[in-house]
């Protein structure tokens, strides 16, 4: 053997080793780099599932707080009653007539609660207007008017009254400008939160479930000896770990006491409230690395056996050949990927030259237009726009972003053969060559038809009132800026003709609301008969409606269709085999004559509805 080939085996041999070498050290790295993020991996893992499930038990209580928040806010916008109180803020009534207006119909509402305790509503200086007792009066065996004070007048919170806890539920009561006028406060029995802790202590004597106020230092949680719920404030070996409790949900590991126990807390919506899930931890690292230690020793075993054998056996032309083989097979499996990719894909994709003319499409792309890939060859990408909408300073400015960035994403507006458009969301990439010039683009887009049209589904249903299929409150006060803008240009005038039935609630106390909603379906097919092509019918709310009229020539144009709406509206009504008779009192009011902005008209056409309701009805007035 010559010296030249004792250096070149020599030098295989040291190769041969620090692969050796090289793959021991990559297998007890691979090893470790695999048991430190899984221990990892598994320990959030277990925060996670501890999350979810104490998530899970949150959402039962969070929903009942949230019944109770919700019926604070139907009971505060009642619209008759919340009258009754803007007129009292206005000074047009006394207290005692607010109290008289208030209490027979708030106390009727109440009896339909079957958990309610009590109820209060004062005024936003604190006046009592109405006290009154719910279904679950009995739990009071105290005079609520002397703790009053002790009741908070805004959102969700716990109450102990008389050793007994409560849960008080605020909602304000505002006038038509959105200002607080006044706050109604309902008080509920612990009993339904009770049953939903009662049933989450049952799960084990490891978890505990308690009601977390991180603001007030206190908690609330299910006795299993007196049965009932108990609030106790944190204790001084507590209070370093509560001012943890946040407004994101996390898990705390405490580990003050012998044994380890994970607090996991979700805090509730618009609250400093939370429910926490105490549990034991439980650790699966030791199991973990023992399991490890064992796989671990046969990567090594396995490994060196496999160095031995490439050692013995294995020449470097034979290495060679299988990289370059290895080389070649990647580089195939490469292209045939990316072409079935190109072929396969969702995503509609097309391949131009710098000048947008066509290369290649795929299947997803001829599909859109109903058309064979063939047909698009020779063809420049251009021919497929809809000119009408990409205009050429549109796709100059495409342009000028591809040459700046190398892409531009973007919606494009295309035209089928039968001339049908459609929109694609566009991403557009520029490929170049080693001197940097733009040799190919390719554009990946897909059809957004459907959530073109569903975003346009979703703004009409925003501004129609699901009963009646009306133009809804946030839809008028736009119809009436609209026509104000068009009326102060035109220099004309518009009027806002505003209606209540009269004689609806007794239909609706006595036949239910079924009848009722009926009926108030009914009321915008028999206006409109009276009214033009170009006028607008909408429902405000409850029995209100309003009339937009533009184009208005003279007052007598108005009393004439204000008249046959009443007319029309004093008709009966045909609702299943019943025949329902009411009537409406309309109020007037004119732009620029009365007002000049949407609210304004609104509130004076309101204000003139009333007087023509209190002249006896079944007429309008025009704003004074």
């Amino acid at each position: 053997m010559t010296r030249t080939a004792k250096d070149i085996s020599g030098k295989y041999r040291t190769l041969i080793r620090k692969v050796a070498w090289g793959i021991l050290l990559t297998g007890v790295i691979a090893s470790l780099a695999t048991l430190i993020p899984l221990s990892f991996y598994i320990s959030q893992s277990q925060e996670r599932t501890g999350l979810t499930y104490a998530s899970a038990q949150a959402m039962s209580v969070q929903k009942q707080l949230q019944h109770y928040q919700s019926i604070a806010k139907q009971f505060a916008s009642r619209t008759q009653i919340r009258k009754a109180l803007i007129a009292y803020s206005a000074g047009d009534i006394d207290l005692d007539q607010v109290a008289n207006e208030t209490i027979n119909r708030i106390a009727d509402a109440a009896a339909f609660i079957p958990n309610l305790a009590a109820g209060i509503r004062i005024t936003n200086s604190g006046e009592t207007i109405a006290e009154y007792n719910g279904p679950a009066s009995d739990l009071l065996d105290f005079d609520l008017s002397k703790n009053i004070p002790q009741l908070r007048a805004y959102g969700l919170h716990y109450v102990n009254l008389a050793d007994n806890l409560f849960i008080s539920a605020a909602a304000p009561i505002v006038d038509d400008d959105n200002r607080i006028i006044g706050i109604d406060i309902l008080l509920f029995g612990p009993t339904e939160v009770l049953d939903i802790l009662r049933e989450l202590n049952t799960f084990g004597q490891d978890t505990n479930f308690r009601l977390v106020n991180s603001r007030e230092r206190l908690y609330i949680e299910f006795d299993q000896v007196s049965n009932q719920l108990k609030q106790r404030e944190f204790g001084s070996g507590e209070n370093f770990y509560i001012a943890a409790y946040g407004s994101a949900p996390f898990v705390y590991r405490d580990t003050s006491k012998d044994d380890t126990r994970l607090h996991y807390f979700i805090p509730f919506n618009d609250s400093a409230w939370g429910l926490v899930v105490i549990h034991a931890d439980t650790s699966l690292f030791g199991a973990l690395i023992t399991e490890f230690a064992s796989v671990g020793f046969v990567i090594i075993m396995t490994v060196a056996i496999g160095a031995w054998w490439l050692h013995k056996y294995s020449q470097p032309i034979i290495r060679a050949q299988l990289a370059q083989h290895k080389q070649l097979h990647e580089s195939n499996r490469k292209l045939k990927l990316a072409n079935t990719v190109f072929e396969k894909a969702q995503e509609a994709i097309v391949i131009t030259d710098n000048g947008l003319m066509v290369l290649r499409v795929n299947q997803a792309f001829a599909e859109l237009f109903n058309l064979g890939v063939d047909n698009f060859r020779d063809t420049s990408l251009l021919a497929f726009l809809d000119k009408e909408r990409m205009t050429n300073d549109i796709q100059r400015q495409v342009r000028r972003h591809i040459v700046k960035n190398d892409s531009w994403q973007g919606e494009v507006w295309y035209k089928k053969p039968n001339g049908d458009s459609f929109p694609a969301l566009q991403t557009i990439t520029a490929v170049r060559n080693d001197k940097g010039e733009a040799l190919q683009l390719i554009h990946i887009f897909n059809d957004i038809s459907a959530e073109k049209h569903d975003q346009e589904r979703m703004q009409q249903l925003a501004l129609t009132d699901t009963l009646t299929h009306l133009p809804n409150r946030f839809a008028v006060l736009q119809h009436l800026d609209d026509a104000i803008k068009r009326t102060h240009t035109s220099k004309r005038s518009c009027a806002l003709l505003f209606f209540d039935l009269d004689f609806f609630k007794p239909v609706n106390d006595t036949h239910g609301h079924d009848v009722g909603d009926a009926l108030l379906q009914a009321v915008g097919p028999r206006v409109r008969e009276c009214l033009r092509s170009t006028d607008i019918v909408g429902r405000l709310g409850g029995d209100e409606f309003i009339i937009l009229l533009e184009h208005i020539q003279t007052r007598s144009d108005i009393e004439k269709i204000a008249n046959e709406v009443i007319d029309a509206l004093q008709r009966p009504f045909r609702v299943g085999s019943l025949t329902l008779q009411i009537g409406a009192s309309m109020g007037v009011a004119l732009y620029p004559e009365h007002a000049d902005t949407p609210k304004q008209l609104l509130k004076i056409a309101d204000a003139a509805m009333y007087r023509a309701k209190e002249a006896g009805r079944n007429q309008f007035f025009f704003a004074e």
